[in-house]
C-alpha cells in the first residue's frame, strides 16, 4: 500500500525557516503528495516563496489572516457588547498555530495528514519510518519525537534550562488519518500554547497511539537572548493554565498560595492593627474551619455526588502538599510556640525562618542547575564547573516568569473563547 499524505504546516513570518523545510520535505525517502501551506504572515512573503520556489511536492498556499501590532488583542476588545460599533474596525488578524492547522486539515486533499512547524525539520526517513511503525504496531496515530537543537552559549544554557538533550512527545511529526481528526478531535483553538498538550492527550483517550523511542525531528530556533525566553514562558504559561492541562503545576500554586495564606493570615490583626476597622475576630480559627470545610465538600463531591474518588496521582500530590505546609507552618512558629520566644531555650533556634526559607532557595537552585540538566541528559562536563550557576539562574527567573503567566491565565480563563 502506498500511503498517501498531506503535510500541513502553519506559518507566521517565518520566510527562511519554511525554505529549509520545504527543503528538507522534498528530501524525504517517502514523499508526500503536496505541502499544505496555512499563513497568517504580516506579508505576502510566505505566499511568494510558496508559488516560486522549486518543489517536487505540490504547495497549497492558504491564507488563513493576516498579523497586525495587537490583533487579538484589538479584535477581543471589540467582539465585547460596549464596543458594537467598532466590530467591523479590525480585520481577522492572526490565526494561532492550532488555529492554522485545524483549516490546513481542513484544506488537505489526501487520506492522511502530518503535522510540522516551519521551525521544526524532519530527518530523511521520517515519514517512511513513521508509515511503518504505524503498520506494525497497528495504531491509528504516531506522534513526533523532537529534540531541541542548540548554537549559541545562551541557546546551550536555555537548553540546559528547559528542554535538555532528550526527546520530546509533539505535536509536530505527527501523523494520523483526516477523517479521524476532523471527526471531533482537533487542537482547541483560541490559546496561544497548551492546545497541543490538550490535543495529545485526547488522542490518547479515544486511539492507538505509539511514540518511537528515537528522535525524527529538530527544533533550532530557540531564544538567542534572554527577554523573549522571559516574554514567550510568560505568554505560554498563561495560555497554558486555560486549557485544562498542567495539573501538578496548578497542585504547585494552590500550595504556595495556602502557605502565603497561612504565614498572613494568623498575623492580619497584628498587620492591619488592633484598633483598626480591618481587625477579624477569630481570623485563625476561621480560616482553618474554611479550609477543613473546603477539602471535606470537595470530597463529599467527588464520592456522593459525582461517585468517583480523586486519583492516585491527586492524593499523593495533596499528601505532598499537605506535608510541606505542616513544615512550613511549624518552622514560622516554632519559637514562639516551642520556644516561647526564650532566646535561652534550647529550643530557640535563632533565625529559623530565614534559614528555611534560604535552604529551599538554595535546593531549588541546584534542582535547576544540576539535577534537573543531568536528569535530561545535559553531560556534567559541560556544567561544571561554572555553567551550572547560568542554568540555575534561568531556570528559577523562568520559574519566577511563569507564576504571574500562571496566575493572569487563571483569572482571564473565564473570559476567553476557546472551541474545537
Amino acid at each position: 500500500m502506498n500511503p498517501r499524505f498531506s503535510i500541513v504546516v502553519p506559518t507566521l513570518d517565518n520566510v527562511d525557516d519554511l525554505k529549509k523545510l520545504i527543503i528538507s520535505v522534498n528530501s524525504q525517502t517517502l514523499l508526500p503528495r503536496e505541502i499544505v501551506v496555512a499563513d497568517s504572515s504580516s506579508s505576502n512573503d510566505i505566499q511568494e516563496i510558496s508559488q516560486s520556489i522549486s518543489s517536487i511536492v505540490p504547495i497549497v498556499y492558504l491564507r488563513v489572516g493576516r498579523a497586525y501590532r495587537y490583533d487579538r488583542l484589538l479584535r477581543y476588545i471589540s467582539s465585547l457588547s460596549i464596543f458594537l460599533k467598532a466590530q467591523t474596525k479590525y480585520p481577522a488578524g492572526r490565526a494561532f498555530p492550532y488555529e492554522a492547522t485545524n483549516a490546513g486539515v481542513r484544506k488537505a486533499s489526501f487520506e492522511w495528514v502530518a503535522f510540522l512547524d516551519a521551525t521544526t525539520i524532519p530527518i530523511n526517513s521520517w515519514l517512511e519510518d513513521y508509515w511503518h511503525l504505524l503498520c506494525l504496531h497497528e495504531c491509528d496515530v504516531v506522534f513526533g519525537n523532537t529534540t531541541y537543537c542548540a548554537d549559541t552559549k545562551f541557546q546551550k544554557i536555555l537548553r540546559a534550562s528547559t528542554y535538555g538533550c532528550i526527546g520530546h512527545e509533539t505535536a509536530p511529526g505527527s501523523i494520523i488519518k483526516k477523517t479521524d481528526f476532523l471527526n471531533g478531535h482537533e487542537i482547541l483553538e483560541g490559546v496561544r500554547s497548551g492546545g497541543d498538550v490538550a490535543w495529545k492527550n485526547d488522542i490518547k483517550a479515544s486511539f492507538k497511539y505509539f511514540l518511537p523511542a528515537t528522535s525524527y525531528l529538530k527544533y533550532s530556533n530557540l531564544s538567542k537572548n534572554i527577554l523573549p525566553v522571559l516574554k514567550k514562558f510568560f505568554v505560554y504559561q498563561m495560555y497554558g493554565s486555560i486549557v485544562d492541562i498542567q495539573h501538578n503545576v496548578k497542585n504547585a500554586y494552590l500550595g504556595l498560595a495556602i502557605i502565603l495564606s497561612l504565614i498572613i493570615i494568623p498575623k492580619w490583626n497584628y498587620i492591619v492593627g488592633w484598633d483598626s476597622h480591618l481587625f477579624i475576630p477569630h481570623i485563625t480559627k476561621v480560616f482553618f474551619i474554611c479550609i477543613l470545610l473546603i477539602i471535606s465538600s470537595s470530597f463529599f463531591l467527588n464520592r456522593a455526588i459525582l461517585g468517583r474518588l480523586p486519583n492516585k496521582n491527586f492524593l499523593t500530590n495533596f499528601f505532598r502538599a499537605a506535608i510541606f505546609i505542616i513544615i512550613s507552618y511549624s518552622i514560622y512558629n516554632w519559637n514562639a510556640v516551642v520556644a516561647k520566644w526564650v532566646e535561652d531555650s534550647i529550643w530557640y533556634i535563632p533565625h529559623i525562618t530565614k534559614i528555611f526559607v534560604f535552604s529551599i532557595l538554595l535546593a531549588s537552585f541546584l534542582y535547576r542547575g544540576i539535577y534537573f540538566p543531568i536528569k535530561y541528559k545535559i553531560e556534567l562536563t559541560y556544567l561544571l564547573p561554572f555553567n551550572w550557576i547560568a542554568v540555575g539562574a534561568l531556570g528559577m527567573a523562568l520559574d519566577l516568569v511563569k507564576a504571574p503567566g500562571y496566575l493572569l491565565g487563571a483569572i482571564v480563563a473565564p473570559f476567553i473563547k476557546r472551541s474545537k
